[in-house]
């Protein structure tokens, strides 16, 4: 009869045994694991719901309105000497726009303006704006009609509003942003508009401003409920 000697060697030896076959052969990946796969997660709907920022409806999104005055008498008129055509960085760089649309504007009355029949306001950042069989107008962002001279003077012709509405750029997928604006003022046919030789600093009479609105689209913020102040 064995004694507990012989019995602790026995147990001993055949545990290392198995801890040395492990060591060399181990278990294949999931090979004892059926118990714990849970199969019906796999099919569950609330497992596989995508997430994006279309699926997340409790975020909204309301319009602030932003009024942009541009004038060329702030462009840089090393880089811009022709008043015609200039770029001008915006004081604000705009985000998610919805829409953009001129709605009035200054243009001075010079080298017989008045007898244009209109002129024409292209952005190279905006296009697809009207539609026309005209490629100078359909290039364009706004049709410029001119009313009666503004001031006393003449000096300065204010956009006919009455002729034309405004023509608004809607994005029906926001604009991701727009920092500058790149500004031609051009004739019928398509030609830059002789202003005049500006001086410097700036000869004001020579000088055009126009005023945009821009819509942007943020992310809407909770009510504040009425908050008690000890």
């Amino acid at each position: 009869m064995a004694n507990r000697s012989d019995r602790f060697d026995a147990n001993y030896y055949s545990n290392l045994n198995k801890t040395q076959h492990q060591q060399q052969f181990p278990k294949e990946y999931n090979s004892n694991q059926f118990n714990q796969n849970n199969f019906n997660n796999v099919f569950d709907k609330t497992s596989n719901i995508p997430f994006s920022v279309q699926q997340e409806t409790d975020i909204e999104y309301e319009k602030k309105i932003n009024f942009v005055f541009i004038t060329s008498k702030s462009r840089n008129a090393t880089l811009f000497p022709n008043i015609s055509q200039y770029a001008i960085e915006l004081p604000n760089e705009f985000k998610n726009i919805h829409s953009i649309e001129l709605i009035q504007g200054l243009i001075p009355n010079v080298n017989n303006v008045t007898q244009e029949p209109y002129l024409l306001l292209k952005l190279e950042e905006i296009n697809d704006v009207m539609i026309s069989n005209d490629p100078n107008i359909a290039e364009s962002f706004a049709f410029l009609t001119m009313a009666s001279p503004c001031t006393s003077d003449g000096y300065f012709i204010a956009l006919d509003k009455k002729i034309h509405e405004n023509t608004p750029k809607i994005f029906h997928t926001p604009k991701a942003s727009l920092q500058k604006l790149t500004i031609s003022v051009t004739k019928h046919d398509g030609t830059l508009f002789d202003f005049g030789a500006d001086s410097s600093p700036p000869n004001k009479s020579l000088q055009h401003t126009f005023v945009f609105r821009i819509i942007t689209l943020e992310k809407k913020r909770a009510l504040l409920l009425q908050r008690n102040v000890y």
